[in-house]
Parts: C-alpha cells; structure tokens; sequence
C-alpha cells in the first residue's frame, strides 16, 4: 500500500487495496511519510501491517502509534541520501516511543540504486543518531520481523536457520564506519559456506 504525495488518501487505500491483498495471504506493508505526513504510519498500527516503510515526516502522534504496535517502523535512509534530502527517519524518537525499528537499503533504479547494507548502516549512525549497535540490530533480527520471519532468520539462535556474514573486521563497530568497501569475507546461507572474491583477497 503507497501513502505519501500525490497518490490516493490512505482511507482509500484502506478501502481499495488491503482487503485484496489479505484474502491472497499477503502481509501488509505500507510505504508512508516519504515527502508528506499523510497518517499512513498510524494506519499501519491500526491495521496491524507487517511494517510502514520509509517514514521521513512522521509525525509524534504517529510514531507513537507505532511504539503501541507491532508494526515495524522500516527505515530507508539510503533513499533521502539519493535525493540529496536533509531529513531522515526520526529513529531516536522512534526507539524512545518503543517502536521496532529496521533499516533497508530501498535498492532500486529511481531513488536508491545502492545495494550495500554497510552504507545503509553508516548513514543510520550518521544522520539517524543510531550506536553501531542499534543499527545492526536495526538491519538484521528487526528486518526479519518486518518480513515476519523472525522466528527462522535474524539472529544467531538454537533452530534457526544458519545465515550470517563473515567480515574483515576487528569489531562490529568498523561495519558502519568502513562504508566504502565490501567487508564481506564469506556468506554462509543455511549452513553452507560460500566464499566471497572482493577484489583485494581471495578466500577458499
């Protein structure tokens, strides 16, 4: 469901869009608050959306909205950047309302053609205020939930599904401070291990 400018009014989508996509078995994520406050992050609360994406403008009522849901608050700070906007998602205010917080790189031709999460998780420490630690919190266990698989993916747990990255760090916290490279040394996907060839090293 799109809430922001120039498109229909949230109640509309509400009416037009949502009852289709459940009775398909589709979760409901709600792109809001990208240029304009339009109340499509409540709306996500109220509705119980999976997630509400983007979330540039939102305002206090809304954020606090989303601190009394489930609904996952999904930055995507790589887009604003793309278009050289001053403003990002208010993520400190959001984590003070209790809101679940992800983050995402919006990867696509228009507005964010950036496929890195390291970059993501920099401009998230950079622009949002977020501690090293809260963005990659942000980027992985919280992301799951905004997919709603949280329960197989996001976290190193007993019987979940083995996915994690390898990196060529000495500490978590050079993962947004090192944006400019891949530190990505191997992907292991379900257990199984694939190397990665960046360039600079090679690994087995």
């Amino acid at each position: 469901m799109f809430s922001a400018r120039r498109k229909p009014s949230p109640s509309n989508n509400r009416v037009k869009s949502w009852p289709r996509g459940r009775s398909l078995g589709f979760p409901l994520k709600i792109h809001a608050d990208e240029f304009d406050n339009l109340g499509g992050a409540a709306l996500a609360a109220e509705l119980g959306a999976a997630s509400a994406d983007h979330l540039v403008v939102t305002s206090d009522a809304d954020i606090e909205a989303l601190g009394k849901s489930d609904t996952v608050a999904v930055s995507l700070p790589c887009t604003p950047f793309g278009l050289a906007e001053k403003h990002y998602t208010p993520a400190k205010k959001l984590l003070a309302a209790d809101a679940i917080l992800a983050l995402a790189t919006d990867c696509n031709p228009g507005t964010s053609w950036n496929e890195s999460m390291q970059f993501a998780i920099a401009l998230a420490c950079r622009y949002m205020g977020l501690t090293p630690a809260q963005a990659i919190a942000a980027a992985t266990i919280n992301a799951a939930h905004a997919i709603r698989r949280s329960d197989v993916i996001g976290s190193l747990e007993a019987g979940k599904q083995a996915d994690l990255l390898i990196l060529s760090v000495n500490s978590y916290r050079q993962i947004g401070y090192r944006y400019g490279t891949n530190l990505v040394r191997q992907v292991i996907k379900k257990g199984q291990v694939y190397s990665v060839d960046v360039g600079y090293y090679r690994t087995a």
